[in-house]
């Protein structure tokens, strides 16, 4: 198995689809990724499996690869992670700013509802949804995770690829949601903003999971340091705009009633 711990894993499965399974069983949702590209030894660190999660992983693996045929497994220790309350003050806030965004998401399906029932009248909501995204998720957050935490980690690689991907789509499935609004297009104004909400659910569930923990175990104390000095210089050059965008979320929540 040593020589494909190098391997992409998206080909790897598309040669063996039995794979998606086996990874699947480990809590580790590859079949799902857009882009796939990370390699066996990257999907074992970021995941941050033990050596007897690593070892029954690689054997399962083999054994789906080799089909019968003898193989062995390297030897690859690793100890178990300690057991963490809470992420470093800059990622913590980071994640904290995942839940306003979430909630945004969940209004989705509302705003469209209201669109279709009176798109006039609905139609300021959807501007102040898309001001929220624009301002908040992306301008705001996004851009504290490409200008600043990514920097911190080797640029071009696969994990990091996947989740830049995921925020350019987002912004383009929002582009598009601006265009439709403005054609009066409803029907793309509802793919676009489901397959938007869908997106980001999935991305921010692997940041919440998997990126940001083997982030967080990775900075030095110094990194942390640096993370959240220039985390902090952001907030201050945005000053009150992202408590003001947080409380978007409430009106929202209030203008944008449960559909029975």
């Amino acid at each position: 198995m040593r020589m494909h711990l190098e391997s992409h894993i998206k080909p790897l499965m598309e040669q063996f689809p039995a794979l998606g399974s086996v990874l699947e069983k480990a809590g580790i949702g590859c079949t799902s990724c857009t882009l796939g590209t990370c390699r066996i030894q990257d999907i074992l660190e970021i995941h941050d499996l033990d050596t007897a999660q690593i070892q029954t992983l690689l054997q399962e693996m083999g054994e789906v690869i080799y089909q019968g045929a003898p193989f062995q497994i390297p030897p690859i220790t690793r100890k178990p992670a300690a057991p963490k309350a809470t992420f470093c003050p800059p990622i913590q806030r980071m994640v904290v700013e995942h839940t306003f965004i979430l909630r945004v998401i969940a209004l989705l399906p509302r705003l469209i509802h209201a669109l279709r029932q009176d798109f006039e009248s609905a139609l300021p909501l959807a501007i102040r949804t898309l001001e929220f995204v624009r301002t908040y998720a992306d301008r705001y957050h996004h851009a504290k995770e490409e200008d600043i935490l990514f920097r911190f980690f080797e640029q071009g690689s696969d994990i990091l690829g996947v989740m830049l991907q995921d925020h350019q789509d987002g912004r383009a499935h929002i582009s598009a949601v601006a265009a439709a609004l403005a054609a009066r297009q409803i029907e793309d104004v509802e793919a676009h903003l489901l397959a938007y909400g869908e997106l980001l659910k999935s991305h921010i569930q692997r940041e919440d999971t998997i990126l940001y923990p083997w982030m967080d175990r990775t900075l030095t104390d110094r990194e942390v340091g640096h993370l959240f000095s220039q985390c902090s210089a952001v907030e201050r050059d945005f000053g009150t705009v992202p408590a003001m965008q947080e409380r978007i979320v409430t009106d929202l929540e209030l203008a944008l009633p449960g559909v029975s």
